[in-house]
């Protein structure tokens, strides 16, 4: 019950921040409207629903310290503190996943754009944007309710993913002394030219190996986006267990 609470507080708190970015969204997607409907050079664009992404990413980024405190001053265990913050996360990211799913089909009825999920399972990858020979737009975007039903989900999951990831690398940030911080932020950078400069030395077994599994815990190849989706809910119990883990001596600092 107390974690119920605390998830209803969370999502009051995050509402508002939530409210104004969907003011500053239309508002922008309004006027790329507005501009392709007076002038004849006719664009497109796609997906837009990334900026959401970063949104609850960055959310999640600010979701710990100042809730964290809230919850140790009046008491709280961090048990209920951990549920009640990924609780609330839930109706926010499922309700941010409907309203891009209808802001996206009414925008696309002034300007050509295919959402993450079209362009990676849908029709856009058979048919692309545009046809270079008839100057004309050949893609049409389906609201099967396949389409409709899968999409939301998609979404849901990979908010739901960035979010979480957000509050991890908050609280490791929280937990670290200056030296491990410097650290943590170096490793992905090095780690990535790492891989791009051992790449080449790999056997191309072990590479072909690696991108199948890739293809295949996504879907990509198959267009199956609920492997996707198993995979972004799969991660986010992952590192919501990194996340306990994490709170467990987590401390209240001044």
């Amino acid at each position: 019950m107390k974690s119920l609470k605390l998830a209803n507080f969370h999502v009051r708190m995050m509402l508002p921040s939530m409210v104004i970015y969907y003011m500053i969204f239309i508002t922008v997607i309004t006027f790329l409207a507005a501009s392709n409907s007076s002038t004849d050079q006719n664009f497109s664009s796609s997906g837009l629903e990334f900026s959401t992404v970063i949104f609850l990413f960055v959310m999640g980024l600010n979701a710990f310290r100042e809730n964290f405190y809230f919850s140790q001053a009046n008491n709280l265990s961090r048990k209920t503190f951990w549920s009640g913050l990924l609780l609330s996360i839930l109706p926010i990211a499922f309700l941010m996943s409907i309203v891009d799913l209808v802001i996206n089909r009414i925008y696309n009825a002034f300007v050509p754009s295919p959402t993450n999920f079209d362009m990676i399972y849908g029709t856009f990858r058979d048919t692309g944007m545009f046809d270079w020979n008839t100057m004309q737009y050949v893609w049409e975007q389906s609201n099967s309710y396949y389409t409709l039903f899968s999409t939301l989900i998609w979404q849901f999951a990979a908010y739901v993913l960035f979010f979480v990831l957000g509050v991890v690398i908050t609280l490791i940030y929280f937990r670290s002394n200056n030296l491990v911080k410097i650290i943590v932020s170096v490793t992905p950078v090095a780690l990535l030219v790492l891989l791009r400069n051992i790449a080449g030395l790999l056997p191309k077994t072990w590479i072909l190996s690696f991108g199948t599994f890739i293809d295949a815990i996504f879907g990509w190849q198959t267009r199956n986006p609920y492997m996707a989706t198993l995979t972004f809910f799969t991660s986010s119990f992952f590192l919501a267990g990194c996340f306990y883990l994490l709170l467990r001596r987590a401390e209240a600092r001044e």
